[in-house]
């Protein structure tokens, strides 16, 4: 498929195979594409959950080279943003998303590189996970990874669910990697490509500080957690869900 028939077939709304969107792809990209981007059909269904609340503002966090981005921004006719650290993975994504005609703006840089009050949609794979997994499911070693800084970008994130608007959603797909308020609703989820895809919605200013985490499929309180984890402080990545479940704190920006 060309790129003309491609970008045709996602404005059209058309089911798309990923085998076709990766093939436009550099060989690194192409293999990694699976563990680190949402699906064609994943994208496709929450830019449809986008539209459907009047989300007009979409920010991708952790785009890599725009997959979902140049999807939503096809399937919505708008323009979509994107924040990405690795410099290759923007230019390339840069490259793709004008050979497909999608309106998408690729940031390069970490979290700082954007404002969130811009925007009214924000999408999640799983963003952070890749600092704490094994060296063969990390994408290169062109960023630094490690366990601190997966902390500190999850308290970036509980810091903007905060701050966000009442009225303001987002998508995860696979979970998130931060706390999320209590002031924020799940509206919406499915399971697709094997993982979940939920809809959430702020609902009401922030009371108090306790706030959710998806572990797996399920949300849990984090003050439940937090009582597990001082009860079984030998459960496998225990340590790192104890000093994850601690109350939101600015200076751990």
């Amino acid at each position: 498929m060309s790129p003309a028939e491609l970008s045709a077939a996602l404005g059209a709304r058309r089911p798309v195979d990923d085998e076709a969107f990766d093939a436009l792809l550099s060989a690194r990209a192409r293999f990694k594409s699976s563990a680190h981007w949402s699906k064609v059909a994943v994208a496709q269904q929450a830019a449809a959950w986008f539209d459907e609340v009047g989300a007009q503002r979409l920010l991708d966090v952790g785009a890599g080279l725009g997959k979902f981005c140049i999807v939503a921004a096809l399937w919505l006719d708008r323009p979509v943003c994107g924040v990405e650290q690795r410099a290759h993975l923007v230019e390339e994504g840069r490259a793709l998303a004008k050979a497909l005609q999608a309106d998408v703006q690729l940031v390069e840089g970490d979290l700082r590189a954007v404002e969130p009050s811009g925007f009214d949609g924000l999408y999640f794979y799983n963003p952070f996970a890749e600092h704490v997994a094994n060296e063969h499911e990390r994408y290169d070693d062109t960023v630094p990874l490690s366990t601190e800084r997966y902390l500190r970008h999850a308290r970036v994130v509980e810091r903007w669910l905060r701050e966000l608007r009442v009225g303001s959603h987002f998508i995860s797909y696979n979970g998130i990697g931060s706390r999320i308020p209590t002031s924020w609703e799940v509206t919406a989820e499915t399971k697709l490509g094997g993982s979940l895809l939920r809809r959430w919605r702020k609902v009401r200013r922030e009371v108090g500080d306790d706030a959710l985490l998806e572990v797996g499929e399920q949300l849990v309180s984090c003050r439940a957690l937090q009582s597990l984890t001082q009860r079984h402080p030998t459960t496998k990545d225990a340590e790192l869900v104890a000093r994850l479940v601690r109350p939101f704190e600015v200076t751990e920006d």
